[in-house]
């Protein structure tokens, strides 16, 4: 008798479907199909959208972009591990996600856009 393979690929794709599933469930936020995303840009920097918060935090439906750890010091022009939002005004959504440069999920932080657009405001004076 044979067993079923399973590849890593499927793994990866079940365990993508797993983080979706449980931040619509949690957090209210969905992913961002390639075609349907938005090019958010700051400056001279650009980003795709990956998630937006379908949340209602008190204003009604969000709908905002929300940004990685990565996009959002991308658009800050930060090339560091700092923190690219210290203080934002809506709190981070805390996700696993994939992390190329490891080849595996890793905890990360989702942003606001407004909260970056903020940061960035702030810090060109």
């Amino acid at each position: 008798m044979s067993s079923p393979t399973v590849t890593l690929d499927h793994l990866i794709q079940t365990r993508l479907a797993e983080i979706a599933e449980d931040a619509w469930r949690d957090h209210r936020i969905m992913p961002v199909r390639d075609s349907d995303g938005r090019v958010l840009q700051l400056g001279t920097a650009a980003v795709r959208e990956r998630w937006t918060c379908m949340a209602d935090h008190g204003y009604g439906l969000c709908n905002e972009p929300l940004l990685t750890h990565q996009q959002a010091s991308t658009l800050m022009g930060m090339f560091n591990d700092d923190e690219p939002i210290p203080n934002p005004l809506i709190p981070p959504v805390e996700v696993g996600l994939l992390d190329p440069g490891v080849g595996g999920f890793l905890p990360d932080s989702l942003y606001h856009f407004s909260d970056v657009v903020a940061e960035y405001r702030k810090a060109q004076g």
